[in-house]
């Protein structure tokens, strides 16, 4: 299993860092993890095309998550092609490409709407990989998603989320836990405010999911200061950069 951040930042952040936004390669097929604005600027630039995506998970509605959705859309249909996308059930797609002027591209998507469930449940089963997703703590309806590879490595991606246990289960002994850290230590009020969590929640989530690596994503304003790990190891988001899940020992 090889991760490709293709984007690393949240709404309100330097826009060289992007929109969040992953590649993920397992089981010899793809799958986009959200889909903010300019996700296809930023697959054409990290090598790839819409062609070499297989479907997509949508974590929540918010804008630097699904907005660019539409314009991947336009380029598939174009193509013939059919678009599977996964996410929360109050994810609505023709509203969103009515007010965009382009509803005629809704038949580019085919949405698997996924209800909550505070527990793991699993969405899809390949066979060579499975998508497990819980719901987490944000401002609107959110999801997590981990996946598992049949070479026993795995990966779990937060979303956008206030600290959960939902995470912790999810995310139990996985290979690399991707968790957004909005916020520096001695930030947690205003963070959770607005449905995000800090760096040092991030390490703490981590650490009782009993995950081996934690890769900090979704970045605001400021650098992230990311506490002592101790037991969990870093590794550092580089767009366009292929993290092989099962070089980390």
């Amino acid at each position: 299993m090889k991760i490709i951040p293709l984007g690393i930042g949240g709404w309100v952040s330097n826009p060289l860092l992007g929109n969040v936004s992953l590649l993920i390669e397992v089981g010899g097929s793809r799958i986009l993890v959200d889909a903010g604005e300019g996700t296809y600027r930023a697959l054409r630039i990290c090598g790839f095309n819409i062609n070499d995506v297989d479907l997509i998970l949508i974590t929540h509605r918010h804008g630097d998550h699904l907005m660019g959705l539409s314009t991947l859309a336009l380029y598939v249909k174009s193509m013939g092609r059919v678009l599977r996308v996964y996410g929360p059930s109050d994810v609505d797609i023709p509203k969103l490409f009515d007010a965009l002027g382009i509803p005629q591209y809704l038949s580019a998507i085919d949405f698997h709407p996924i209800e909550p469930s505070n527990e793991p449940q699993l969405v899809i089963d390949q066979g060579s990989y499975k998508v497990y997703a819980a719901f987490v703590d944000h401002t609107v309806p959110a999801l997590a998603y981990r996946i598992d590879g049949a070479d026993g490595t795995c990966v779990t991606y937060s979303g956008d989320t206030r600290p959960t246990n939902n995470i912790i289960n999810l995310a139990r002994n996985c290979t690399l836990l991707i968790h957004e850290t909005s916020g520096n230590p001695g930030t947690e009020e205003q963070s959770h405010v607005h449905g995000h969590s800090t760096t040092n929640e991030a390490v703490q989530i981590a650490k009782e999911a009993g995950v081996k690596f934690l890769m900090p994503i979704h970045y605001y304003v400021e650098s992230p200061i990311i506490p002592c790990l101790q037991d969990v190891r870093l590794v550092l988001p580089i767009p366009c950069t292929p993290i092989d899940l099962s070089k980390l020992r």
